[in-house]
């Protein structure tokens, strides 16, 4: 009885962990008490196969340096599980900045603050991408799968982790660039062709000109190039789960 409590406890710590960084369930709109008892469940149902060293338990400062562990490695296996959001975000906050709207923004029920317009569209698109390919099921089963490859009090960072993660952020960056590269390209063109009438007309106000063609241009190649930043975020929501227990070997000191 004391060690199934004991394999519980440590699977509630991770599962909160990892259940507090995902985006669906980070947002100041969703309850606490929602948080604790979905990672009480997800606990529950975890724990049968969560293995831990009899000894582990036997004093109290080794039963929290364990739930310390498992704290840790649900925050960085969520960290994992919501890089294509920041991604989106990233992209969404480019498209924001090159097209002039980076004071138009809008109420986000989920985190409940205002967040620039491109920014929100993107996060929702995000959010229902990875629930219509089902994939939030796929991260669930890659979460249990991660006990396989990084045991209950097994996490460390080292050289390798360190380096997965940079690489991660990395890719952010590059998917988010990518994303939105069409509307940084219009942004650029419609400037530069203003700059040019110009010095053609000196009289003539280039950045509140421009301001209105800027926008209508760039939002126009933002509703036309959807599909292919749709396409973009699904490709990268696939690997997220590989990924997660990619990095959970690697915490564990598997190469």
């Amino acid at each position: 009885m004391e060690e199934a409590l004991q394999s519980w406890l440590l699977a509630f710590f991770r599962s909160g962990a990892f259940l507090t960084v995902l985006p669906l369930f980070s947002g100041s709109g969703i309850p606490a008490q929602v948080r604790v008892a979905l990672a009480a469940l997800l606990g529950l149902l975890i724990a049968p196969g969560v293995h831990t060293s009899p000894l582990a338990g036997t004093h109290l400062s080794g039963l929290i340096g364990l739930c310390a562990q498992e704290v840790f490695s649900g925050v960085a296996l969520g960290f994992i599980g919501r890089m294509a959001f920041y991604s989106a975000d990233f992209a969404g906050r480019l498209i924001a900045n090159e097209l002039g709207l980076s004071l138009a923004s809008m109420f986000d029920p989920l985190t409940q603050a205002t967040n620039q317009a491109p920014g929100v569209i993107m996060f929702w698109m995000t959010l229902l991408l990875m629930l219509s390919l089902d994939l939030h099921h796929w991260l669930l089963a890659a979460f249990q799968q991660s006990y396989e490859v990084l045991p209950a009090g097994a996490a460390w960072i080292n050289a390798a982790t360190v380096d997965n993660v940079t690489r991660h952020t990395a890719r952010v960056l590059a998917v988010g660039l990518r994303m939105a590269a069409p509307m940084i390209a219009v942004s650029f063109i419609i400037v530069l062709v203003f700059a040019m009438l110009g010095r053609a007309v000196p009289q003539m106000n280039v950045f509140s000109e421009s301001l209105a063609v800027r926008i209508l241009g760039g939002l126009s190649v933002f509703s036309f190039t959807l599909g292919i930043v749709a396409e973009h975020l699904a490709n990268y929501l696939r690997r997220i789960p590989e990924d997660l227990l990619r990095l959970g070997q690697l915490m564990a000191g598997h190469s």
